[in-house]
Parts: C-alpha cells; structure tokens; sequence
C-alpha cells in the first residue's frame, strides 16, 4: 500500500484537519506536519518508488534542491552536459550572489582587521548568512554543495579560542578557492589555517611539549581516516612535524592572527612518519613534507573517495564505485573534479538509494523550490538553529554528520519552516503565490504547478491526490493554495533526494 495512504487511512490527516475545524493555517499546517513527521522513517519506499530520470536525479544530487529552471537546463544540456556546466564552476556568471554576500563587510576582512572587532557575534551571524544565502542562490551549486562538504571534513569549533574571530578566514581563504581543486592543495591550505591550528592546539604546540590534537585529527579526519594504518607513534612524528606552526599575536599590526612559523618552538630532531625518514633541521619543511606524504597516500585517496560517494550517492556506497574514485584521485594527484566526474559517470543512478536531506538541505531546497526572495538572511538563522544545523557551530571535529539515524527524529522545525515560509511568517523572505500558481484556478492545475516546483514532475501519485484534495473545492483560495505549499514541502518524499 502506498505509504501516504496508510498515513491518510491509519491517521486520517486531512480527515483529522478536517473534524479539528476552523484553526489559523499556521496551527493546521503543523498539525499535518507532526502527523507526516509521524511516519518519516518509512517513507524511504516512498521515495524508491518515485518515476525515474538520471538527470533529474543528479539535479537532486549536485544541488542544495531542486528548481524548475535548474530542471530544464540539466533536460537541455542533457546528464553528461549539466555535470561538466556545474565542474565548470568560474565559468557561470554567480556575480548576483557575490554582490549581496559582499554587502556584509566582515567576510571579506583581513585576520588583523577581524581581530580588531571586539566582539566577534557579527562576524560569526555575517558568516552564517552568506552561507545560507549561496546556497539558496548560487548558481554554482555543485560547488556551493562541495563547499558545505569541505566545510564538515575540515570542522572548526567556532566558539573556541580566537576561531569566532578568523573561522571566516578558513572558509574564505582555504576552502573555498580549493573547493574544487587539488586535495592535497585544500588539505595544506587549511593546514596554514589560524583558526584550524588554533580550534586543535596547535598553536600552544612546543618542542619537548608538542600537542597531539591537529596530528591526530589531520591523520585520522582529514586524510587516511582511522583505519589508514598509521600508529600512536605516527601521531607523536607529526604533532613534532608541526611544533612551531602558530599565529601571530592579535595584537601585531597587519599580521595579528595570520599564519606564523616560529623556529624556536620547532623540534628540529629526526622524524620517522609512516615509515618515511624526514631528516633533522627542515624547520617549517617538516610538516610540508608530512602534508605531501598524506597528500599522496592510497589510504587518503581511499578515505576521500568513500566519504565523496557516501555525500553524493549512498550511505552504503559500492566498493567497485569508491575503488574508481580512490584510482581517480591516485591517478590526478588529487583532482577533484576528476573524482567528481568519476563518481557520476561511473555510478548508477538508478540503483542510488534515497537519502534523507539534512535539516540545512531541506530548508534551503524548499526555499529554493518556492522561488522565495531573501532581503536579509538573519532572521532564517534562528530556524536552522531551532533545526539542529546553523551552519558552522558544530563542536566535535569531524562536521554535521551524514548519517540518516542522527537526523531522522528532528523534524518538527521543517514542518514549521515549512507553514512559516510559505504563509510568508518569516520576516525579511517572501515567497510570492503569483509566481508559484501562476494561471492556476483549480486544485489539479495548482497541484501540478506544486508538482513541478518541488518534485520536477515525479512526486508520487498518491500524495499527490491526497494534497489535491485538501484544495478542494474548486476554486482554492490563495490561503489554501499557500496551505497546500507547505503541505507538499513537509511530505515525506519531499524530505529525501
């Protein structure tokens, strides 16, 4: 039996709206919302059963949602077309995006200026605002999706140390323009990175008293992963490796809080790291040399390609599909577009199991869906953070994890996203009915026009039917319609791709 009409016919949702009565459609669409939450876990076979397009697929895959226009450029460049268009990345014209995200000053300052601010709340908010805000209207989406990827590989404890300060520094300056290079540039860029030596302590790291935290996590998160076969005495190598690598004071003009290498903290001794002697008095050298062996390591080549195919394609990916990306990145230094475009045309889509959208994805591909106009991001922070996903607060190391049991029972505040922003509750965000049931007079025509915003065409007929319903009588009025919006965005196939 189709999953929505056990929900209909075990719960009643639209009947038990119905016999609820007259209520403000903000309290009826979070009604409905706990009650689709209610069985969320089973909708996966929803989700299988959904009609099948590779591209759309890969559209739903390389995206952060969705849209209709984004639908029909993949259909007109066809799969292999669309993915070289998105790998392609400085070639699109993304200058709308960067002309607001620079309206916001602090994420293009320098350290020095950064660390002059004396509370650092506005560069953390200006930093979670671009975020959210290129996500919903880059038009580089794969990037945009490969940067929020990055962003968990190489998590940052926001709230730590100076990190509120320079945190905008390691998205601006190492991920971002690395995003879709070279790993073993990325992994050396975030290794320089103040704030990253800083959140792992690495700036306190001293010959004779070196801290193990960044050597353990550049091993064990950021390159060979935990069964990559190094050993608690590789730690303590590495950790030597990179004693000296600190930051200036905040206090040095033009420098404060930027990269420093100080030799009188390096331990100059002989290091053995994986089996690869590094000889005494390199000074900075050492850990250059340390990134250019993890760098080219199989077990990085192996670790990255898994943790690419679980975000892309799977939970559980394939073995032959990571074997060909890991060969991938052996065979380019790194490259990852070369991975990227390994992955995808080398994967199945049609074999692809749904994953849950995390609850970032999922309210940035409703707005997406729905077209809506953001004038100013801030007030959505307090969504994403009533959500369990404000970008960039993560504590542990290792990012926002990728796992559908950490994220399947927080659903209520999409649900409430949902009724908020359709029902245009959400100050500063607009989404406009004109634009969403443009010519729609009917139930069927309105549910068509939802259909295409959100599922390109491919949402399951039964929750279809049932949504159409809830219109009913013909003609709805633009509350019911906008009602109806939020209904399909909280349905259950809408919170997989």
């Amino acid at each position: 039996m189709n999953l929505l009409s056990k929900l209909i016919r075990g719960s009643g949702l639209l009947d038990e709206l119905e016999r609820l009565g007259p209520m403000p459609s903000r309290r009826r669409l979070l009604t409905a919302g706990g009650l689709l939450g209610s069985v969320l876990a089973a909708s996966r076979a929803e989700a299988e059963d959904l009609p099948f397009s590779a591209t759309r697929w890969l559209v739903g895959r390389i995206t952060q949602g969705m849209t209709e226009s984004e639908l029909n450029l993949a259909n007109s460049l066809g799969y292999s077309g669309y993915l070289e268009y998105q790998l392609n990345h400085t070639a699109i014209n993304d200058n709308a995006t960067a002309f607001f995200v620079n309206l916001y000053p602090t994420v293009n300052y320098q350290p020095w200026q950064l660390a002059q601010l004396p509370q650092p709340s506005q560069i953390v908010r200006e930093l979670q605002i671009a975020t959210i805000y290129r996500a919903v209207n880059s038009k580089r989406q794969l990037y945009e999706r490969m940067v929020e990827f990055w962003c968990d590989h190489f998590n940052i404890d926001i709230t730590k140390s100076y990190c509120p300060w320079v945190g905008t520094v390691l998205n601006r300056d190492a991920i971002r323009p690395h995003a879709l290079g070279s790993f073993p540039a990325l992994v050396s860029a975030v290794a320089h990175d103040p704030s990253m030596l800083m959140s792992l302590d690495n700036d306190l790291s001293v010959s004779g008293l070196q801290n193990e935290n960044y050597a353990r996590e550049l091993l064990e998160l950021h390159t060979l992963g935990v069964n990559g076969g190094y050993t608690q005495q590789d730690v303590l190598e590495v950790a030597r490796c990179f004693t000296g690598w600190t930051k200036h004071p905040y206090t040095v003009p033009n420098l404060g809080l930027s990269f420093k290498y100080d030799p009188a903290k390096h331990y100059n001794g002989q290091k053995v790291v994986l089996g690869q002697v590094i000889p005494a008095g390199g000074g900075q050298g050492d850990a250059e040399t340390v990134l250019a062996i993890l760098g080219a390591h199989p077990g990085t080549a192996q670790f990255i390609a898994s943790k690419l195919c679980k975000w892309f394609y799977s939970y559980s990916p394939p073995a032959s599909l990571v074997s060909a990306v890991a060969a991938a990145y052996m065979n380019t230094g790194g490259d990852i577009k070369e991975m990227l475009r390994t992955l995808f045309t080398t994967c199945d889509p049609a074999a692809a199991e749904p994953k849950l959208k995390r609850p970032f994805h999922a309210m940035v591909s409703m707005m997406r869906a729905t077209g809506a106009t953001i004038s100013d991001p801030q007030p959505l922070l307090n969504y994403f953070s009533q959500a369990g996903q404000l970008p960039h607060t993560w504590a542990p190391p290792d990012g926002f994890p990728d796992k559908l049991n950490h994220w399947a029972g927080l659903l209520l505040p999409r649900w409430n996203f949902a009724a908020n922003l359709t029902g245009n509750a959400i100050q500063f965000t607009t989404t406009s009915a004109q634009t969403m049931f443009a010519g729609a007079t009917t139930a069927a025509a309105a549910m068509n026009k939802l259909d295409s915003l959100c599922f390109g065409g491919a949402m399951p007929s039964a929750e279809k039917e049932r949504v159409r319903q809830y219109m009913l009588p013909d003609s709805p009025s633009e509350a019911r319609m906008r009602e109806a919006a939020a209904l399909v965005l909280s349905s259950p196939s809408f919170q997989w791709y």
